[in-house]
């Protein structure tokens, strides 16, 4: 499924949200969560014989991290190795890319066969909305550039689901496809089974599926947990089941709990705060519109017990509800359509829905540009300097904290044979060392002169301290120095 074959308002939008991702996909280095980094990258290091077991998280030994996107990282890298381009954080970006690939792709076909099922896509202004949101909403195109089990696994269901809702005459090959792809979602992140329970629930009791469809359907998920099951064994050196090893050690030893609990409405207040008021109670109260009043809808069936589970469960990260984002589109469609037929609009002339735009535009775009521009990690990015600098092994000297020093120690894109002093340990007996400062000039050794690699922003910057924001960031600045010959 192609751009091409949207309808024409609708490909420009699918285009230029084409456009924001592969630019978030460069710009947004870093991890969004910690987990984001040390389960997926530092355990597929220590696979490379980068990162010494003893630095991996408690996951690793427990052996409850499914190794789908770890052994995808040491493939890219070894790829990258092999044509002579040994860099981590190229690969970081490939991976990044790849999931913005499969998140556009899902987010294209699922409209494209949507546009033949859903009456409220008929409508011109709810289809604008539709595609606007689903190409173009600021968090949606953070969310589908994160190589994370949330954003992998998300662009993986939404493709299986549109394969085995709208398939194209219901092939058997559509439902084996969507099965298999709802499968490895599943194996990306456990916590997808929720979805596929509401989808298979849909496939029973609304579409009345056929025993061999459902059959069909099942033989693909099972097949992608045994693809699961052979990865897990060639990446650990044994047979583990990771997704009851996860469900052992956070649900019934109760880790997860140990990371903090919050009540059930807990997600609803901070997608309140954090999607930006009014739109955010909008992105709240039309989902809901559309359980009530649309209930048969195989979004809402595949959307509601994820939901459920995860308001259930006690230790709650807004992060856990990004596989939602990609069906947020058609829920607030659905709803939207639902308030239209109850009349709820009737006051919203023509007038109103132009005030309402250009609000979105106004409060939209700037974030959208934040997230287009800005690293997911600062530290990140940091790090990526100093490995860019550091041309051979060298020693790395550093004012109180070092950026490879996080809560677990960095080892994937850190430069090879690097070494780390603190400054007031004095200098270090080398021709050529990096030398990390916070915003000032290197007071350096005789014989020394420094050549500026890196700085957090430009000095310049400083002087537009509108709000005091220069006054609470760090503006760290990264020198390559060497003896003056």
């Amino acid at each position: 499924m192609t751009a091409p074959d949207l309808p024409s308002p609708v490909r420009r939008i699918a285009l230029l949200g084409a456009l924001a991702l592969s630019i978030a996909a460069i710009f947004s280095i870093g991890p969004f969560h910690a987990d984001e980094h040390f389960q997926i990258l530092e355990f597929a290091g220590w696979k490379l014989g980068i990162t010494p077991e003893t630095d991996l998280t408690w996951e690793f030994g427990a052996r409850l991290r499914p190794a789908l996107q770890p052994a995808m990282a040491v493939m890219v890298h070894r790829l990258m190795n092999a044509v002579g381009f040994d860099d981590p954080y190229a690969t970081s970006l490939l991976l990044r890319l790849f999931t913005a690939a499969l998140a556009w792709s899902g987010a294209v076909l699922l409209f494209n066969r949507r546009l033949r099922d859903d009456p409220a896509l008929q409508q011109p202004r709810l289809r604008s909305t539709y595609a606007a949101l689903a190409f173009l909403l600021w968090f949606g195109v953070f969310a589908a550039v994160r190589f994370s089990s949330e954003g992998l696994s998300a662009a993986l269901f939404l493709i299986g689901f549109a394969h085995v809702v709208h398939g194209n005459g219901q092939r058997s090959r559509a439902w084996l496809l969507g099965g298999l792809l709802i499968g490895l979602a599943c194996v990306a992140r456990v916590q997808m089974g929720f979805m596929v329970i509401g989808l298979v629930g849909w496939c029973l009791l609304v579409k009345r599926a056929a025993l061999p469809k459902l059959s069909v359907l099942v033989a693909g998920v099972v097949a992608a947990q045994l693809i699961g099951l052979l990865i897990d064994r060639w990446f650990y050196g044994e047979w583990v089941f990771t997704a009851w090893n996860y469900f052992e050690q956070n649900i019934i030893a109760g880790k997860a709990a140990s990371f903090g609990t919050e009540p059930w409405w807990w997600y609803f207040t901070q997608i309140t705060e954090r999607a930006v008021p009014p739109f955010s109670i909008a992105f709240i109260a039309l989902p809901l519109l559309a359980n009530v009043f649309r209930r048969r809808d195989p979004v809402v069936w595949a959307a509601l017990p994820f939901l459920l589970a995860h308001l259930s469960i006690g230790h709650k990260e807004l992060r856990f509800l990004f596989p939602l984002i990609p069906f947020l589109p058609a829920l607030v469609v659905l709803g939207a359509h639902a308030a239209l037929e109850q009349g709820w609009f009737k006051r919203f002339n023509d007038r109103w829905w132009r005030v309402l735009r250009i609000v979105l535009v106004i409060v939209h775009v700037p974030l959208l540009l934040v997230v287009l521009l800005k690293p997911a990690n600062e530290d990140a990015v940091l790090r990526e300097a100093i490995h860019d600098s550091a041309s051979e092994p060298m020693t790395l000297v550093h004012e109180g904290r070092q950026p490879f020093a996080q809560e677990h120690p960095v080892w994937f894109g850190r430069p090879l044979g690097l070494r780390f002093a603190l400054r007031d340990e004095g200098w270090p007996d080398e021709s050529a060392f990096l030398l990390l400062t916070l915003d000032q000039s290197p007071a350096l050794p005789t014989g020394f002169i420094a050549r500026e690699c890196f700085a957090s922003y430009p000095a310049w910057a400083k002087r537009i301290n509108i709000g005091g924001w220069a006054d609470r960031t760090d503006r760290w600045v990264l020198w390559k120095v060497r003896r003056d010959e």
